[in-house]
């Protein structure tokens, strides 16, 4: 037996030499701008109004009281509940980023745990479908081909935006319709499917696809495009300036149940928590599963 002259090899020491250092000297507005940077999630925008209050602050010190004090005054001011929610669940998300990358301090813990949730009013989306029809059509005449294809894909999958503008072509399949969504908001993955005219539509546009792009690469190799301006011009353009991107996705889910599809599929189906889906869409449900039990005393 041949025996080596190496030194035995001491796990213990390597992990003390190569352990990235934590809580890394950051002011707030530092650690959103490299979020953002990594992301393209457009944080930066969200919180233009953090920044400009805790900017200057280590990112470390920012405290939950210090948030919930900030949303008041938000709310007090006149922001809707939901946009002081959705602002505070960025920030959870901005601290969950950094805890990945290892950032953050030893037991650090995000001053977004605990912070004040406000009750918001529930937004309930109903759209003809002439006008998602205009809204499709519309979509394709504009110079930049591939908002077509995005508004498309919104659509039929009823994905997030995010989970969209962050696909490669390698985790698409257009001949099972299917977009692997990898990484989601909920952090599992799912698959997100779309219709035989919009894999007709994907194959027109984009005759090229490279696996390691982005589908909607934007002018920076790795970031996508927001269409956040087009979209405004597109919807005002067909009478309907309300619709946000992420009101597809409430469309989705009411087409889903609508058609006759349960909560816990359609929850599956979209990636959403099945709670909230309940609250939100509960009634749809009832009305789906009473015209099942009247069609099923029909034969009888």
């Amino acid at each position: 037996m041949l025996h080596s002259n190496k030194k035995p090899l001491d796990l213990l020491q390597v992990g003390k030499n190569t352990c990235l250092e934590h809580g890394s000297e950051l002011t707030f507005a530092e650690l959103v701008h490299s979020h953002t940077i990594s992301l393209s999630d457009g944080s930066d925008l969200r919180l233009r109004k953090w920044v400009s209050a805790f900017g200057k602050l280590s990112a470390w010190e920012l405290e939950t009281e210090q948030i919930d004090i900030a949303s008041k005054a938000m709310i007090d001011h006149g922001y809707a509940p939901s946009t002081v929610n959705r602002d505070v669940g960025t920030i959870g998300s901005l601290y969950k980023w950094a805890k990945t990358k290892r950032l953050t301090p030893k037991k650090f813990r995000s001053p977004s745990i605990g912070a004040l949730k406000y009750t918001e009013k529930i937004r309930r989306i109903h759209v003809e479908n002439e006008k998602i029809e205009a809204l499709r059509a519309r979509s394709l005449a504009v110079s930049d081909r591939r908002f077509g294809c995005y508004v498309a894909l919104l659509l039929d999958t009823g994905a997030r935006k995010s989970e969209l503008l962050h696909r490669k072509w390698s985790e698409v399949n257009l001949e099972s319709q299917e977009i692997l969504a990898p990484t989601t908001k909920n952090g599992n993955p799912r698959v997100l499917f779309f219709s035989d005219k919009t894999a007709a539509l994907l194959k027109r546009v984009f005759p090229k696809r490279d696996p390691n792009h982005l589908i909607f690469e934007g002018r920076v190799p790795g970031q996508p495009i927001s269409f956040r301006r087009v979209w405004g011009v597109i919807t005002k353009e067909v009478d309907l300036k309300d619709l946000h991107m992420h009101d597809a996705r409430h469309l989705a889910a009411s087409n889903l149940l609508r058609a006759g599809v349960t909560l816990g599929v359609a929850a599956q189906v979209l990636g959403h928590d099945p709670s909230v889906l309940a609250r939100r869409y509960g009634h749809l449900e009832t009305g789906a599963l009473k015209n099942a039990q009247e069609a099923s005393w029909a034969q009888g």
